[in-house]
C-alpha cells in the first residue's frame, strides 16, 4: 500500500515542480523597459522646467515650485499605496451597476503593480530627486553673495529641511493611503474615466 501511495503521489509532485517558474520569467520586462524610458523622459522634462524657471524668478516663487514638487511626489505616493492595498470587491459592484469610475478602478486594481510602480517608483522618486536639486539651487540663490562656507551651511540646512518635510508628509500620506484607499481609488478612477470613457454612448 505504501508503494502504491508513493506511485500515486509522484505525478502530483512532478506537476508541482513543472509549475515552478524562474524569477526572470515572473518579471514583466516590457513594463520594466517602459518604466525606464518614462523615468528618463520625466526626469529630463521636470529637471529642465525646474532649472529654467529658477533662473527667471525670485526666491519666493522658487520655494513655491519646490513645494509643488514635494506635494506632487507625496500625492502620487498616496495614490500608489491606495491602489496596492484597495479591496476590489466594492469596485466590482460599481462596475456591474455601471457607476462611473467602477470599471476603470477594477482595471487599475488588476494592474496595481504597474500603477503603484508608476506612482511610487517613477513619479514619486523623480519628484524627490528634482526637489532636492531645486532646494540646492534655491540655497545658492539665497546666499549668492555670501562666503563659500556660508553657502555650504545654507545648502545643508535647506536640503535637510526639505528631506525632513518630504519624509514627514509621506508618513502622513501612507496613513491616508491605507485608511482611505477606497475613497482615493474612487476619485482617481473617476478622473481617469473622464479621459478614457468606460461605456459607449447609447448603452
Amino acid at each position: 500500500m505504501t508503494n502504491e501511495r508513493r506511485d500515486a503521489d509522484a505525478p502530483r509532485h512532478n506537476k508541482k515542480i513543472k509549475k515552478q517558474k524562474s524569477f526572470f520569467s515572473l518579471v514583466n520586462w516590457k513594463w520594466v523597459g517602459t518604466a525606464f524610458l518614462t523615468s528618463v523622459v520625466l526626469s529630463i522634462v521636470l529637471s529642465l522646467l525646474s532649472s529654467e524657471l529658477l533662473d527667471y524668478i525670485d526666491v519666493i516663487f522658487s520655494l513655491l515650485i519646490l513645494f509643488f514638487f514635494i506635494a506632487l511626489g507625496v500625492t502620487f505616493d498616496i495614490i500608489g499605496l491606495a491602489f496596492a492595498t484597495a479591496d476590489p470587491a466594492p469596485f466590482n459592484s460599481m462596475a456591474a451597476q455601471k457607476v462611473r469610475g467602477g470599471k476603470t478602478a477594477v482595471r487599475m486594481i488588476k494592474n496595481a503593480d504597474r500603477v503603484s510602480s508608476f506612482c511610487n517608483d517613477i513619479v514619486g522618486d523623480i519628484c524627490g530627486i528634482v526637489s532636492g536639486s531645486t532646494a540646492t539651487a534655491i540655497a545658492l540663490k539665497m546666499v549668492a553673495a555670501a562666503s563659500s562656507q556660508r553657502q555650504i551651511w545654507m545648502n545643508l540646512l535647506i536640503c535637510g529641511v526639505v528631506s525632513a518635510l518630504t519624509v514627514g508628509l509621506k508618513a502622513i500620506g501612507k496613513a491616508a493611503g491605507l485608511n482611505y484607499s477606497k475613497e482615493i481609488v474612487t476619485f482617481v478612477a473617476r478622473v481617469v474615466s473622464l479621459f478614457r470613457p468606460e461605456f459607449k454612448s447609447g448603452k
